[in-house]
C-alpha cells in the first residue's frame, strides 16, 4: 500500500514536472514567497530599530539601581 501510494506520488510529480505550465506557476509562487519574505523581514527591522533607537548603551549604575548588596561591615569605602 505504501509502496503503491509512493510510486502514484512519483509518477504525479514527473507529470507536473513536464508540464511547462506547472513549471512556470512554481517560479511565480517561489518569487511570491521570496517577496513575502523579504518584506516581512524589513517590517521586524524597522520595529526593531524603533524600539532599540532611543534606547542607548545601559550603564552599570542603572542596572544595579534596584539592588542592594547588603551592608559593609567594615565601613571602608573603595
Amino acid at each position: 500500500m505504501l509502496w503503491e501510494t509512493m510510486e502514484r506520488v512519483n509518477k504525479l510529480r514527473q507529470q507536473a514536472l513536464a508540464d511547462p505550465e506547472f513549471i512556470k506557476a512554481a517560479k511565480e509562487h517561489e518569487k511570491a514567497l521570496r517577496s513575502m519574505e523579504k518584506e516581512e523581514l524589513e517590517i521586524r527591522r524597522r520595529r526593531y530599530k524603533a524600539e532599540n533607537q532611543n534606547k542607548g548603551p545601559k550603564l552599570l549604575s542603572d542596572i544595579y539601581q534596584q539592588s542592594e548588596f547588603g551592608s559593609n561591615p567594615t565601613g571602608e569605602q573603595h
